[in-house]
């Protein structure tokens, strides 16, 4: 594909506002020399929002965070990452581990302990999606529980209900003079998919006439941005298929602002829709937190957005940005610990984030390369 300007912005990936464009098919190219008028700064006003990928607790990931009373402790795992969220109005993940009570498992039938949620709100979540190839790890009793969970400690959550009149319910989240309306699907479940009763409002699917009309639900109910999260795309794929980019269009098309893709488990780049009223989606934000040691699966992006208006009214994402994090894993005493880094900030003071210097000399050759694979897409 086309090259892209590719603004590296004290030394984080911060995209130039209307320059993260794929050609679509049949659409005009992007003008090499695009500038910040095709994505106008906001008229300070506006929503931040930071979306995260797959939150993922695999059992040596669950094991490193128990605690002598038997309880268990997230918060060393997100501690780097919480000064960054704290900057913003929404922090949104995909929760990709059931909270259905009893003991821990992990793959491939994942159960987390409610603390983990705890976690994540101490680091700053204020949003989960629940629908994912894993919501039914646990079976309908395992995802009610999750979801119960999750309403019990204040997040919003998307994609996974507790009856007709929970689905029905807008999520709609304000800030700064701004409405956003979140939304969330999976691809399916690892399995058959049998609702009972035929109940389809226990987990939301992908089906492109369901959301379109999800959409125009919530822009009734007065969201003036739609964002969406979508689980899909093919596992350890580097870019998206062609399935994902025609719903993404097709979305765009039926007035979705900002779309945020997981399941991959590695980053794939994203699209940044030119003009006025146009949207941002980014197809896979890989790994935030797991067991994933793969080549790749243990990094993964946080993208940032400011969901506003420009000085004529129209809607705008901001500046869009990238910030790289990497899990990193180490074996202390025959125990595995885990630390989700912002790569940037970790390089730019290892020794605040604890980093021995052939930690940072991998993270150093890794942000290269995952720049580059941003830039050549």
């Amino acid at each position: 594909m086309n090259r892209r300007r590719f603004l590296q912005l004290a030394g984080l990936s911060v995209l130039a506002a209307g320059t993260w464009a794929a050609p679509w098919p049949g659409r005009p190219k992007v003008p090499a020399r695009a500038t910040a008028t095709t994505c106008p700064p906001t008229d300070e006003r506006g929503l931040r929002l930071i979306a995260v990928g797959d939150i993922m607790a695999h059992l040596p990931v669950t094991q490193s965070a128990r605690q002598p009373d038997g309880s268990y402790d997230f918060r060393p795992h997100l501690k780097y990452v919480r000064p960054i969220f704290q900057d913003y109005d929404l922090a949104l993940g995909n929760l990709e581990t059931p909270l259905a009570g009893g003991a821990p498992s992990g793959y491939p039938m994942f159960n987390a302990p409610d603390d983990l949620a705890d976690s994540l709100k101490w680091a700053g979540f204020s949003a989960l999606t629940l629908a994912n190839n894993h919501s039914l790890d646990r079976g309908w009793p395992g995802l009610a529980r999750t979801a119960e969970q999750v309403r019990a400690r204040g997040f919003h959550y998307v994609g996974a209900y507790l009856s007709a009149a929970d689905r029905a319910e807008p999520r709609l989240v304000s800030a700064g003079g701004v409405r956003a309306g979140l939304l969330g699907y999976t691809y399916g479940v690892n399995g058959p998919l049998s609702y009972p009763g035929g109940e389809t409002w226990r987990l939301n699917v992908i089906d492109r006439e369901l959301i379109l009309a999800d959409m125009a639900a919530l822009k009734g109910a007065g969201a003036d941005f739609i964002v969406i999260n979508l689980h899909f795309g093919h596992e350890y794929h580097r870019t998206p298929h062609k399935t994902q980019i025609a719903l993404v269009e097709a979305l765009f098309q039926g007035g979705a602002d900002l779309i945020i893709g997981h399941h991959p488990h590695v980053v794939q780049p994203g699209i940044l829709r030119p003009g006025p009223e146009g949207g941002g989606a980014v197809f896979s934000l890989g790994n935030f937190l797991s067991n994933q040691r793969d080549r790749y699966t243990d990094q993964g992006l946080m993208v940032g957005a400011t969901l506003g208006f420009d000085r004529l009214g129209r809607k705008t994402l901001g500046t869009i940005t990238l910030r790289q994090t990497r899990c990193l894993r180490r074996v202390i005493n025959g125990r595995p610990t885990y630390r989700v880094l912002p790569v940037h900030e970790a390089l730019a003071n290892p020794p605040a984030y604890a980093l021995t210097e052939a930690e940072a000399a991998v993270l150093s050759r890794d942000r290269l390369a995952m720049s580059k694979h941003l830039v050549d897409y």
